[in-house]
């Protein structure tokens, strides 16, 4: 049995998923953030140095949220401007310690998580179907290769079947999440059958 499901992306629906099938809500680093698989690889093999250095956290999106230019994550929770403005460089400033502060913490406990003897589950949510087995791939071999005594493996969910699952090593599998529109949360529905098949903490029956 796994010990706990840690989302990897790519957006909210993940994390909102992922909470509401497991019913552990702790935080984690990749939490709430929006961002794509090369991204996260890019972040773990930099152990986290390339997140929110200084003077590369600019307004994105027309304001909407931040986006650090050294990481490529696009934060949309954890900036904020009044309501019906847009976020600004001075606003960003402002708050850019406090934000750092929380992901170094984020930062900490992936170190210690992964060093620990839990059973993790790694969850990518492939939103926009964006990538190959070759790139799971990859992000597998690159967490074996940081953390050898790390007992985990790796679910790759996409919006429709990949072509070819050849080059997926083992310890990765694959599913499916039908995307709902004007849901941000996704299918409830599509989400439960997915990981429906893995023993992963449940939350309790309402």
């Amino acid at each position: 049995m796994y010990d706990v499901c840690v989302g990897l992306g790519y957006h909210c629906e993940s994390t909102y998923q992922l909470r509401r099938i497991t019913g552990q809500d702790r935080a984690h680093f990749f939490d709430w953030l929006d961002l794509d698989l090369v991204a996260v690889r890019e972040i773990i093999a930099a152990d986290f140095a390339n997140v929110l250095r200084p003077g590369l956290s600019e307004p994105f999106s027309n304001g909407l949220c931040v986006r650090d230019r050294g990481s490529d994550i696009r934060f949309f929770h954890d900036f904020h401007a009044p309501d019906g403005t847009p976020l600004t460089p001075a606003l960003i400033a402002e708050q850019y310690p406090r934000v750092r502060e929380k992901f170094a913490y984020l930062a900490d406990r992936w170190r210690a998580l992964t060093a620990s003897r839990s059973r993790v589950l790694y969850v990518h949510h492939d939103a926009f179907d964006e990538s190959g087995p070759g790139d799971l791939a990859a992000l597998h071999g690159l967490l074996r290769s940081r953390y050898p005594d790390h007992a985990f493996d790796l679910l790759w969910l996409r919006r429709t079947p990949p072509e070819d699952t050849a080059a997926l090593p083992p310890g990765v599998t694959w599913s499916t999440v039908a995307a709902q529109p004007g849901r941000w949360e996704g299918s409830d529905a599509a989400w439960d059958a997915a990981l429906a098949p893995l023993d992963i903490p449940r939350a309790p029956a309402s």
